[in-house]
């Protein structure tokens, strides 16, 4: 397991088996630490002076018993010797600071606290000490070695047999984590395997199935050229019987055809015999009726050319009268407006150029450079209502660009109502011509 790393500054955060080591090694140091207290405070409470020994000695002999010893005073200073004043305690050491609280932590074996110090001794009553038996004090002191070892060995067991369950927890987690990463390894690897067995079975399977699609193909391809043969020695057969009632049928109409065309020649002779009969009657006909149309055409021609001439002196007089601002005074009930007429008394200040003025701008077409003296024109007839409203608008003479004949006819609609005529009342129509370069 990877440790996260701590961006604030403070110490990284340790592994549960580091917090176990410094945890085992902390408990280890308080204990030898209390082990070599025990050990000083025992050999500072051992009196520096012990009580004399006294030793008897027996042997064989002749010899008179020696008389006992006059019992010689004890020293002054001994017999006066103040109690030793109590040992102070050492003082306690203070334990380390713990580690920061962890997850499930391990009951700790406290050590057996230090035996209480012994009692201050009473002040002594001077009398004789008493006799101190010298195996007594040997094995006393023997019996509290051996305790104190005791205690030593039985605090080191502890130490060590806490450490080795540490240790032994930590090795169980390592396995454990171990186990559980060589399982997840484990597991990864045959996922992973069954993952390439599955594309491996995929990819056989796309195979074989490839494979067999090509054999049904070659199978379809095959029954396909076996049907195409099939059909055309049938279509050869149907073709050639075919051709054969063709040609028996091809004779048969010969001869059918042929005696079709002796009888057919019969009334053909027959008939062109009542043909030019007729014909000779229509043309009869058609000579009358020739000469009598050509006699109506010319009347028709010498009525046209009369109505033209009325027509052109009409306009004539409506041009003059426009020019001289006297349209109404001319007493025709027609009139022209021919707005590109310039010249002449009063051409421009009267009715003809508000006319021209008021088609002029509307007439919208790019006019190419001019080339010639030619000046293409459009000659109109603008029917007018009673109050000087377009209604219809006629070109009654191209100018040889149909583009320029429609910009004209647009913008002759557009002025509307025309311009009014000094007399105040409207014709019913006007006739003008526009030129493209005046």
């Amino acid at each position: 397991m990877k440790q996260r790393r701590n961006n604030s500054g403070k110490t990284p955060e340790r592994t549960p088996e580091q917090r176990d080591e410094r945890r085992a090694l902390t408990y280890a140091v308080a204990i030898h630490a209390l082990l070599l207290l025990f050990m000083l405070y025992g050999f500072i409470a051992t009196p520096s002076t012990p009580n004399p020994v006294q030793v008897e000695l027996w042997t064989d002999g002749t010899t008179p018993t020696a008389g006992e010893p006059d019992a010689e005073p004890e020293p002054a200073d001994e017999a006066q010797d103040e109690p030793q004043p109590e040992p102070e305690p050492e003082p306690t050491p203070q334990p380390e600071p713990e580690p920061e609280p962890q997850p499930e932590p391990e009951p700790v074996v406290e050590p057996p606290p230090p035996p209480p110090p012994p009692p201050a001794p009473a002040a002594p009553v001077v009398e004789p000490e008493p006799e101190v038996d010298p195996d007594i004090a040997l094995e006393e002191a023997r019996k509290k070695r051996e305790q104190e070892d005791k205690a030593e060995k039985a605090a080191q067991l502890a130490a060590e047999k806490e450490a080795a369950e540490k240790k032994a927890a930590a090795e169980k987690a390592a396995a454990e984590k171990a186990a559980t990463e060589e399982a997840a390894a484990k597991q990864a690897q045959a996922e992973q395997q069954a993952k390439e067995e599955a594309a491996e079975r995929a990819k056989a399977e796309k195979a074989a199935a490839e494979q067999k699609a090509r054999e049904l193909a070659a199978e379809k391809a095959a029954a396909e050229q076996a049907a195409k043969e099939q059909a055309a020695k049938k279509a050869a057969a149907e073709k050639a019987a075919a051709e054969k009632a063709a040609a028996t049928k091809a004779a048969a109409a010969k001869a059918a055809a042929e005696k079709q065309a002796e009888a057919e020649k019969q009334a053909e002779a027959e008939k062109k015999a009542a043909a030019e009969k007729k014909a000779a009657a229509e043309k009869k006909a058609a000579a009358e009726k020739k000469a009598a149309a050509e006699k109506k055409a010319k009347e028709d021609a010498a009525k046209k050319a009369a109505a033209d001439k009325a027509a052109a002196s009409k306009r004539d007089a409506l041009r003059a009268a426009m020019r001289g601002d006297a349209l109404g005074a001319a007493g025709i009930p027609g009139g022209t407006a021919d707005r590109n007429q310039s010249g002449g008394a009063g051409g421009d200040s009267g009715y003809a150029s508000k006319v021209r003025s008021c088609i002029r701008p509307r007439v919208i077409f790019n006019v190419p450079p001019r080339q010639g003296r030619a000046n293409p024109t459009v000659q109109y007839r603008v029917d007018l209502s009673s109050n000087g409203i377009v209604d219809n608008v006629q070109i009654k003479g191209s100018s040889g660009d149909s583009r320029f004949d429609a910009a004209v006819k647009k913008g002759i609609e557009a002025c509307s109502p025309f311009p009014k005529p000094p007399s105040g009342k409207y014709p019913s129509y006007i006739d003008g011509d526009y030129r493209m370069y005046d």
